[in-house]
């Protein structure tokens, strides 16, 4: 222990436990690293005012009070412009008369905040958290065997070049999906490749390759009817039914799953299809998705890559390589996580889980 340094409150419990044990002073310095003279004075102190608390020590007053810190806390916390501000509007704004330095060391030490990073997450209207509330409450006692006839399908983006902006906010390390410490989620471009695919227990679907949306339109629902519905989903739930005896396809809310698109589910309703799809599965709701983590291992498995695709077609055939590596384990474990992430909207009251 450096010399000068505080013992803490729980090595000074534990030297007058060991002492009452009939510990010598050495043999309870060497086990707990600190000096054999500061255990007897631990001691000693226990013994004259029955408390492990340090003494009082000298030193010049703390320029902030404890009301200035509730203050601080209070003001940070109010609303999301708050919770970015700089260190130099806070001064001005509490009318503190103390350096930018002070203040960060009294927000980090004191109150428990960091300068941290925003993370991205969609926005919630007051509906859509009662709706994501509504399906948590309903699914939540699903076991895993449960589980395994789901089928979750999505699109994802990804681009050449990865997205270096970064914004802060000050939060505690709990605060990291509250809702004002998170920012929009957007997908900037440079050469950018859009795919498709579904995951269930055991199983990963091919990885369809969308149309480019400059060269070949963009994709509405007669396009997604035709070329993934029909396609490879149809194949994916054919298989999933043979397997399983019955599978329930999971689809999101995009406009273009809408439309021509709900039509052909009514079609294939009458032939067994069950699923969730728009209007059933909560809208914004990327974290009661497993396929979301996969695609993050995807990304970074390739972000990993010694040599990083500068191309359309250098990105197609990297995602597809990628794709056919990915750990069947690590896809199941994110499909058993839905209990877990069921609990976490519960608790969160239809609010961001942090899955």
């Amino acid at each position: 222990m450096p010399r000068g340094s505080e013992v803490p409150e729980a090595i000074r419990n534990q030297v007058v436990g060991m002492r009452n044990m009939g510990g010598r002073f050495a043999t309870i310095g060497a086990s707990l690293n600190i000096n054999p003279d500061t255990a007897g004075k631990i001691y000693q102190r226990w013994e004259e005012t029955g408390d492990c608390a340090s003494a009082p020590r000298s030193g010049a007053p703390k320029k902030l009070t404890e009301t200035d810190l509730r203050h601080i806390k209070r003001h940070i916390r109010q609303d999301r412009e708050t919770r970015r501000q700089p260190l130099e509007e806070i001064l001005s704004d509490l009318n503190l008369g103390v350096s930018e330095r002070t203040l960060e060391r009294a927000i980090v030490k004191d109150i428990g905040m960091g300068r941290r990073i925003e993370r991205k997450a969609p926005w919630l209207s007051p509906i859509q958290k009662r709706n994501r509330l509504q399906f948590a409450q309903k699914h939540i006692s699903w076991t895993e065997e449960d589980w395994k006839c789901v089928a979750f399908s999505d699109e994802m983006a990804m681009q050449t070049m990865p997205n270096s902006g970064r914004k802060y906010v000050w939060r505690t390390p709990e605060e990291e999906y509250l809702e004002d410490c998170c920012g929009a989620t957007v997908i900037p471009g440079f050469v950018k490749v859009k795919i498709w695919a579904a995951i269930r227990v055991g199983k990963l679907s091919k990885l369809v390759i969308l149309p480019d949306s400059g060269a070949e339109g963009k994709m509405d629902a007669k396009m997604y009817r035709d070329l993934i519905m029909d396609g490879d989903m149809f194949d994916f739930w054919i298989e999933g039914m043979e397997d399983c005896g019955n599978i329930l396809m999971m689809e999101d809310g995009a406009p273009y799953h809408r439309g021509c698109a709900t039509v052909r589910r009514k079609e294939l309703e009458e032939v067994g299809w069950i699923g969730w799809g728009p209007g059933t599965w909560p809208s914004s709701s990327p974290d009661l998705n497993p396929i979301e983590n996969v695609w993050h291992v995807l990304k970074s498995n390739i972000r990993r890559r010694k040599r990083q695709p500068k191309t359309r077609k250098d990105l197609i055939k990297v995602l597809q390589e990628e794709w056919g590596k990915l750990d069947i384990n690590m896809v199941n474990n994110t499909i058993h996580s839905m209990p877990r992430r069921l609990a976490a909207v519960i608790a969160a009251g239809g609010g961001i889980s942090g899955h």
